[in-house]
């Protein structure tokens, strides 16, 4: 569960629940001293509530310890899901939300009596979440009660609750008739974009219907006149234009025009990895007056980037930068990353996001983020250091890599096959029959790299080419430190 929900479910001890499963769920195997350790509570609580695990899930889930620790599978996975869900039946402020969305509202005495709280206990529920409300520039407020800020960070916080965390029985889903509508109206048009966009098909459904939704009960929302005036002439929006009288027809709501150039720009600010024409088309068509091409640069600089693989790397990373000032020009929240994200990019990547930050930091005037709106400075930091991690990984050079490999027959095969599994899609992989292996084939220019498991190899074959020694049979930090010479800017990036 995303701690965005996290902080909204009340009990203390069903929140930890949910941390436990989420932990375990990931992770497979783990020790109570672990699991103490990271959530910050004794063992003995632990244990109390693995056995509460244990006892509810009983049938649907594999729970058992050994001399390791436990080990954790789902058995049956749909009922797993049920139950989970069962558990947050009574958490009042799921409820609360949903209606707030669909703009129903009561006092807080009222909500307090429903819910079998006094009115204090109740107050004292809503602060537990006010610190979460205040990351997206939001607060509760009675009477009656709301959350209050902005339509635009309302909006992203609906989607973020909503979409981005697991569902639960007060889960808001688009309406299928909506999915049904659209590939209907614009199906055989999908897909042929000259600038695209690196948005999910749902996430594409939640923007939509969010808006439908708000608009429905009189929550509009504004654009900045030029972002909006490019939007209205940009390439593929006359073909979402198109949805406006069906929309009409399904749910009674009429979305301006300007509804639409969000939705549109929300959407084409995802911007991908794998596109250059696209994203050297999204730069050329949204840079107004935005100098970004020398800030790209000067990122660059720091990267030993082989001039051949420079261009499609400094358009795409050019595309990004973009994508985040229009997102802060729509609304800065649009830029906000989820809070477990944040946490285990920078915990896994400290160096480089720390990188990313001082950059951002030094160039905030070039992005005209003054020093009151840069609260999603480390957010951007995050996304820069997922983004840039993807594209140099991408576009760096592939490899000619000759194993030569001595030993045990099985131990031979594994290594080759894992090679295979590991690095053949992108780089081409020699292993060398014993009739080719003579010195002027392992030093031709061809191959970067000679990887062997066999020393003697070192001083009767390799001169100049780089070369990596593995044990015999290696290890895992054999495998990891073969993966960082070939795929330098290859990261476990969550």
């Amino acid at each position: 569960m995303k701690d965005l929900q996290l902080a909204f479910i009340g009990d203390r001890t069903m929140r930890r629940l949910f941390q436990i499963l989420d932990t375990i769920e990931r992770e497979r195997t783990f020790t109570i001293g672990e699991l103490a350790l990271t959530m910050n509570v004794t063992q003995r609580t632990i244990a109390s509530d693995i056995k509460v695990i244990k006892g509810y899930f009983e049938g649907c889930i594999l729970l058992d310890s050994g001399p390791k620790g436990f080990f954790f599978k789902e058995i049956q996975p749909r009922i797993y899901r049920e139950k989970k869900q069962k558990l947050l039946e009574n958490e009042c402020l799921f409820d609360i939300i949903g209606n707030i969305f669909q703009g129903k509202f009561e006092n807080v005495d009222e909500l307090a009596y429903r819910y079998h709280f006094s009115e204090t206990s109740f107050r004292r529920l809503l602060k537990q979440s006010s610190q979460l409300l205040e990351s997206y520039e939001l607060r509760w407020n009675s009477n009656p009660l709301t959350i209050e800020g902005s339509e635009a960070n309302l909006r992203k916080f609906f989607k973020d609750f909503y979409y981005e965390g697991v569902d639960t029985a007060f889960t808001v889903f688009p309406d299928e008739e909506l999915h049904d509508f659209v590939l209907k109206k614009v199906g055989s048009k999908l897909g042929h974009y000259k600038i695209g966009s690196g948005t999910t098909i749902e996430a594409f459904y939640y923007t939509i219907y969010i808006a439908i939704k708000r608009a429905s009960i009189g929550c509009t929302l504004t654009l900045p006149k030029d972002l909006a005036e490019l939007a209205y002439q940009g390439e593929n929006f006359s073909l979402l234009y198109s949805l406006k009288k069906g929309i009409n027809e399904i749910y009674g709501t009429e979305l301006s025009k300007e509804e639409f150039a969000w939705i549109y720009l929300v959407t084409i600010c995802k911007r991908t990895v794998d596109n250059e024409l696209r994203e050297k088309r999204f730069y050329e068509y949204f840079n107004r007056g935005i100098e970004l091409h020398e800030l790209t640069k000067e990122y660059l600089n720091s990267f030993d980037i082989p001039e051949e693989h420079y261009s499609p790397i400094y358009v795409c990373l050019r595309s990004f930068f973009l994508s985040r000032k229009i997102n802060h020009l729509i609304a800065p929240v649009l830029n906000k990353e989820a809070d477990d994200i944040k946490k285990r990019v920078i915990e896994m990547n400290p160096t480089i996001y720390q990188h990313n930050l001082q950059f951002l930091k030094e160039n905030k005037e070039r992005f005209s983020l003054s020093d009151k709106t840069t609260r999603y400075l480390e957010d951007i930091s995050v996304s820069l250091t997922i983004y840039s991690s993807l594209i140099l990984d991408f576009y760096w050079p592939s490899k000619t890599i000759c194993f030569l490999l001595e030993g045990d027959h099985f131990v031979c095969q594994q290594i080759r096959i894992r090679a295979i599994q590991q690095f053949g899609t992108k780089h081409e992989l020699i292993f060398l029959p014993l009739q080719d292996l003579i010195q002027e084939r392992l030093n031709d220019s061809g191959i970067d790299l000679i990887v062997t498991n066999y020393n003697r190899y070192l001083l009767d074959y390799i001169n100049d080419t780089e070369y990596l020694l593995l044990k015999d049979v290696p290890d895992e930090q054999d495998w990891q430190h073969l993966a960082r010479i070939i795929d330098p800017y290859r990261r476990s990036l969550f």
